[in-house]
């Protein structure tokens, strides 16, 4: 009896969906040397992979483009990364996205005379992709930083990047946000989707449930589908960060 227990237990935990990313702040190496550093690999309610990376190509170094999978988000930090996605390339300064659907990876090069750095997001949706919806929803893209419109607020600003369909997502929504100094961005609330914000500027504290933890520029902070949040700058200084969030029908 003992013996088909365990197997019972076994097999129920083989068939629950892995879920290992708690909600956190995942800190940036202090001295990024390496050409890429994993910052977290995983798995949410969401999503069936998650990994995000940081990466430096030195002048002059390129990258090759490796299909996979996964959807990806990139976001420029520092110097000036040319990408060629399909027939398209442009250069992206600091602050520039680039999404490319499942299935598409972007070549990159730095034709700079000082070192590029940049984040990648790939993700995998639970519910897999939807290479049409994506293609309807504008494909992959190049988005470079003064094209975004600045939307004055009295806490600062923000600047909407996109909110459009996916091929992993019903919806992907991306910003980014400049915070004045010692600023709550929200009351503490919760959402439904789940939510990566990545630090670009300064330093403050994120509230997560009923802890309050330190982040500061590099880091990322994944914040799990309605778990209590709410992020403040404690500094004083502007704090600025892009909040990424996906909406999916998985467990809703």
């Amino acid at each position: 009896m003992h013996a088909c227990y365990l197997a019972v237990v076994a097999l129920a935990a083989l068939a629950l969906p892995a879920d290992s990313l708690p909600s956190a702040v995942y800190h940036a190496p202090a001295a990024p040397g390496a050409a890429t550093t994993q910052l977290l690999t995983g798995s949410t309610l969401d999503l069936a992979a998650l990994e995000v990376t940081t990466a430096t190509l030195a002048p002059g170094q390129a990258s090759r483009p490796r299909p996979t999978g996964a959807e990806e988000l990139l976001i420029v930090a520092q110097g000036q990364l040319t990408a060629t996605l399909a027939d398209t390339t442009r250069t992206l300064g600091a602050g520039g996205v680039l999404l490319a659907m499942a299935g598409t990876a972007p070549a990159l090069r730095n034709a700079s005379a000082a070192p590029a750095r940049y984040w990648t997001l790939k993700f995998t949706a639970v519910a897999g992709a939807d290479a049409r919806r994506g293609q309807a929803g504008g494909g992959s893209r190049l988005l470079a930083w003064p094209g975004f419109r600045v939307i004055k607020t009295d806490k600062g600003e923000t600047r909407p990047v996109f909110d459009r369909p996916s091929s992993m997502f019903p919806r992907f929504d991306v910003h980014a946000t400049v915070l004045k100094a010692g600023l709550a961005s929200h009351p503490p609330h919760t959402h439904r989707a789940e939510e990566i914000v990545l630090l670009t500027q300064g330093q403050g504290q994120i509230q997560i449930n009923d802890q309050t933890y330190p982040a500061a520029a590099g880091d990322v902070i994944l914040l799990r589908a309605n778990v209590p949040h709410a992020f403040t700058n404690t500094s004083r200084a502007p704090v600025s960060y892009f909040a990424i969030q996906w909406h999916s029908q998985a467990g809703e």
